[in-house]
């Protein structure tokens, strides 16, 4: 069996075809968290976890819904009912009652969507990003769910907001791309981190993901796809699907020196434990 910690099976891109990779999913024995990005797109994370009994939801508000920009088709069908920029307020709080809902997420810092925006736009707008990541730490805080971090290239920032606020609870960075030195600093403070199929690429990028896999202990590792995103080996450039998540369990167990059932029952046992999910 296989958890994939971060999926997006909620968004539109799947509608056509989720029948078929739920029937798939049930006879590979694959288990999932449907991350949000917003407020549509968690509420249908958790429609998804009601009906399905290896699906849970997470609820959450991406950095890139936080100000006007272009949606990606692949996220929301409709835009009738949808408008930028979001807010976590309580519509979002009171998704958290649902009993399918795991993890608070994803949310975090990304600054790599405000490059078209003058300098005094980017200021506003980062401290918009900062403002509704605090507001999701605090949620979690206050409810006790986990933390999904989306951080791109700022993860020192991330953790110095998550100091300031004084947060003792659990998170997982999730599709780490950062360096040792980021890595050892967010598993310091007990954090762990999350891992997807750009592990399995012939680039720099992944040359320095080994290394950092190898100094990670196996049990602060969880697994992903972030589907419909970042295909592995030998799918990339395609669209990704969660059955792919044995691909970067098969990376890992290559990077560690471990067998590849060794790998799937340790990163399934560490996503019940980071979810608190019972079975």
């Amino acid at each position: 069996m296989y958890f994939d910690s971060h999926a997006h099976l909620n968004l539109a891109t799947f509608d056509k075809e989720l029948s078929q990779i739920i029937s798939q999913l049930k006879e590979e024995k694959i288990y999932l968290v449907n991350a949000g990005t917003c407020y549509l797109t968690s509420e249908k994370a958790i429609e998804l976890a009601k009906i399905e009994e290896n699906f849970w939801s997470a609820v959450g508000l991406h950095p890139a819904h936080t100000f006007k920009n272009l949606v990606d088709k692949e996220e929301i069908d409709s835009q009738d009912n949808f408008s930028l920029p979001e807010s976590f307020d309580d519509k979002f709080i009171g998704l958290l009652k649902n009993d399918k809902v795991v993890a608070i997420g994803e949310t975090g810092l990304d600054y790599s969507y405000l490059k078209n925006f003058s300098d005094e736009e980017k200021e506003k707008l980062q401290e918009k990003q900062r403002e509704e990541f605090q507001k999701q730490i605090k949620a979690s805080q206050e409810s006790g769910l986990p933390l999904i971090i989306h951080s791109r290239e700022v993860y020192t920032e991330c953790l110095l907001i998550l100091e300031k606020l004084f947060f003792k609870g659990t998170g997982v960075f999730h599709f780490f791309s950062g360096t040792i030195k980021e890595a050892k600093e967010i598993l310091k403070r007990g954090f762990y981190l999350g891992f997807s199929g750009i592990i399995t690429y012939d680039n720099e990028r992944a040359k320095n993901l080994e290394e950092v896999i190898k100094e990670t202990p196996l049990e602060k590792i969880l697994i992903e796809t972030d589907c419909p995103y970042a295909a592995p080996k030998p799918y990339r450039g395609q669209k990704n699907y969660p059955f792919y998540v044995q691909e970067v369990a098969r990376k890992i167990a290559q990077i560690k020196n471990q067998s590849l059932e060794k790998i799937e029952y340790q990163t399934f046992n560490n996503a019940l434990n980071f979810f608190k999910i019972k079975m």
